[in-house]
């Protein structure tokens, strides 16, 4: 049933009985007009009417959005947002101001009127006192029926759909319960004052006795609604609060199962984190000690930078050597070759000689022959060219020496180019080794150069690990700490909620 269909009939309900329960001392008591209680309350009901239709206007579009907020939170709790919870507090708030302003309305138009309504009839004249103490019940009557609307409709069902849903308000059905129990008195005294007013008036015949009945009519009926108002508003109360009693003993034992468990758990926690602390303090000495062996790794990594420079200029200073004398030795063995250029012309120069000194062998010989022949004439010339054919053998012996010593120097220039050759291929060999060696001294240098700064940024790393390591050890201690107090604290929570669990079982 939504809210809207639960208030309507209610306020009619409440609405009418009020109107008839004041016609009743007004008519029956005052002006004396029994068959006025039922037969002229038309203009009395219609205008109630009006004003509970009026009002029921009002409510519905409030209402309407407090139950969509009721319909979507019984789909899913987790569904209900900040704003449905403002809607559905809302709507709670607004409720009873239209029901306010309706029942003052009615009761002081409706049921307050009888005097106005009498007077103009001409059934009697205008009392101001009368009408006074008319107004002060219907007001009194108007307003136990509003009290009685927003106590079922608001603070029993609209209190306990939004709880229902997960949203926390706050009933006070103790204030409700005392304003009803005020009103209902300040009804009785008013109605009882109503009584004698006409006897007072027009005391007559049997004044007493009539003053007795209208009074016990009046006693009865009074005690009547007071008797229905207050064990109606009672028994809501006594249920709501069984209810209540009921889920706050169940919550209180789900507590106390949770307490004891969360005492176990923390038990366990604090003894894991006093292994944790343990362990972290081992991993802070070990944390220690790698701090030390990376201080000495990212020693021993610069020095081996400092070595690995030295010796790539050492390197570099032998590979310009080798380049330079590689180069010397291609420009001895470009000398030798011009060398040997030089000794092939030579050969060219003994090969005249000899020609020359084969032909003037020839010349003296036949000088010889022909100084023989001269007889005396040529015997002078004869030893003249007997001396040139000496001088010419002469010659060629010293050419055939001269040739064997030319012949030594190619072989011993062709050994020397040879070896030249292959001692240039062995330092052209030197010079790449020395190159790659510098390559990979370049590589060495960069991998130790890059080893420092790695070295660097892991004692960097192990710096801040230990500083974290402390503030995390420290902070451990702290948890530890915590969670024995903890530990005491959930174990009063525990102790607690046993005796609140107790509490709820008498209530």
């Amino acid at each position: 049933m939504t809210t809207f269909k639960f208030f309507v009939p209610l306020i009619f309900t409440t609405t009418y009985l009020g109107i008839f329960f004041l016609r009743v001392f007004h008519y029956g008591f005052i002006y004396e007009r029994p068959s006025a209680i039922i037969f002229e309350c038309i203009p009395t009901v219609s205008i109630s009417f009006f004003l509970i239709l009026g009002c029921a206007i009002v409510e519905k579009p409030i209402l309407a959005r407090f139950d969509k907020v009721i319909r979507k939170g019984k789909k899913d709790k987790d569904s209900i947002t900040k704003e449905d919870v403002a809607i559905a507090m809302d709507s709670y708030k607004k409720f009873d101001i239209a029901i306010a302003a309706g029942d003052a309305i009615g009761f002081l138009l409706g049921a307050g009127s009888t005097a106005i309504i009498e007077s103009v009839k001409g059934i009697v004249s205008f009392e101001p006192l009368v009408f006074l103490i008319i107004e002060l019940q219907s007001v009194g009557v108007g307003f136990l029926c509003y009290t009685l609307n927003v106590f079922l409709t608001k603070k029993i069902l609209m209190a306990n759909k939004m709880r229902e849903v997960g949203i926390t308000v706050s009933s006070n059905l103790s204030k409700n319960l005392t304003v009803a129990i005020a009103t209902c008195v300040y009804i009785s005294l008013m109605n009882m004052i109503t009584v004698p007013i006409n006897l007072i008036k027009h005391p007559g015949e049997h004044g007493f006795e009539k003053f007795l009945i209208y009074a016990l009519i009046g006693a009865l009926l009074t005690g009547a609604v007071c008797f229905v108002i207050y064990s109606l508003l009672i028994k809501k109360i006594q249920r709501t609060e069984r209810e209540t009693s009921m889920k706050l003993l169940e919550e209180t034992e789900t507590l106390a199962n949770a307490t004891k468990k969360s005492a176990e758990t923390s038990q366990n926690q604090s003894t894991a984190v006093k292994e944790i602390v343990a362990t972290m303090q081992d991993s802070t000495l070990l944390v220690g000690n790698i701090s030390e062996k990376i201080k000495h790794v990212t020693s021993l990594a610069e020095k081996s930078l400092e070595a690995v420079m030295s010796g790539k200029e050492s390197l570099q200073k032998n590979v310009s050597e080798l380049l330079s004398i590689k180069n010397t030795n291609q420009l001895t063995i470009e000398g030798i070759k011009e060398l040997n250029k030089k000794i092939a012309s030579i050969w060219d120069i003994v090969a005249i000689i000899n020609v020359v000194a084969d032909q003037t062998k020839i010349i003296a010989f036949n000088a010889e022959l022909e100084a023989s022949s001269s007889g005396e004439a040529g015997k002078n010339f004869h030893i003249v060219a007997t001396e040139i054919r000496r001088l010419s053998d002469n010659i060629i012996d010293s050419l055939k020496e001269i040739k064997e010593r030319i012949t030594e120097i190619q072989k011993t220039s062709d050994l020397l180019i040879l070896d030249s050759e292959k001692g240039t291929r062995q330092i052209d060999s030197g010079y790449e080794s020395a190159q790659s060696l510098e390559t990979g001294f370049e590589s060495i240098m960069a991998s130790s150069n890059s080893t420092a700064d790695s070295s660097h940024e892991i004692q960097d790393y192990v710096g801040q690990f230990t500083s974290s390591s402390e503030q995390i050890f420290i902070t451990l201690k702290q948890i530890a700490d915590g969670i024995e107090n903890l530990s005491a604290v959930t174990a009063n929570i525990s102790n607690s909620s046993e005796n609140v669990r107790h509490i709820a079982s008498l209530l």
